[in-house]
């Protein structure tokens, strides 16, 4: 299966910004235990001018979809779970009020031998092992590393891609193993593109 790499849309100049939201507690690489013990619904805020972009998804304070990409991710990962986030205008006469939802999204080891990092830590090459225990998973995050890789499968990047879904770019995501490229043993790798 192919994957792609959800990253930042740089198209977007203003996206919501959420305000009142405990940052302590929506944050992205929570452990299933602090996940779980985020409330439901949360309610926030954002200052909604004539400017700001209302996307599908948000990057801060943490990875969050819309409740339309939400029911995209549910039909490719119907055990998913999620927290809601119910978005209100600061001002009060301002009817606006997107919901989202924050995802736990199951960290996998899967990075493979041409992953390479910085000396601090963070990742400088992301290289997926085409060995590794994906199985038939469409949405998952990168384990053992400092940032938060969130990797889909082409199907939810074509369900994303034919409903406009904003917010988001799609990077290909290369991948080294014998499952990779020619079908030899080694180091073959390939970037897999739409």
């Amino acid at each position: 299966m192919r994957y792609f790499e959800l990253t930042v849309d740089r198209d977007l100049s203003n996206p919501v910004q959420v305000q009142r939201l405990d940052t302590q507690v929506y944050k992205n690489g929570v452990t299933k235990e602090d996940f779980d013990a985020i409330r439901q619904l949360q309610v926030a805020y954002f200052d909604h001018t004539e400017q700001t972009e209302i996307c599908d998804v948000l990057w801060e304070p943490a990875f969050m979809v819309s409740d339309a990409l939400r029911r995209v991710f549910l039909l490719y990962e119907p055990e998913m779970e999620f927290k809601g986030v119910q978005l209100f205008a600061d001002d009060l006469e301002d009817q606006t009020s997107p919901l989202y939802w924050m995802p736990y999204i199951e960290p996998v080891g899967c990075m493979g031998e041409g992953s390479s990092k910085y000396p601090n830590g963070m990742l400088e090459k992301l290289v997926l092992d085409s060995d590794a225990p994906v199985g038939r998973r469409h949405i998952f995050r990168v384990a053992d590393i400092l940032e938060h890789k969130i990797i889909i499968s082409l199907p939810v990047a074509e369900s994303m891609i034919r409903r406009q879904m904003t917010g988001a770019a799609l990077k290909p995501v290369a991948f080294c193993g014998p499952g990779a490229g020619s079908g030899k043993e080694g180091a073959s790798c390939q970037t897999r593109n739409i």
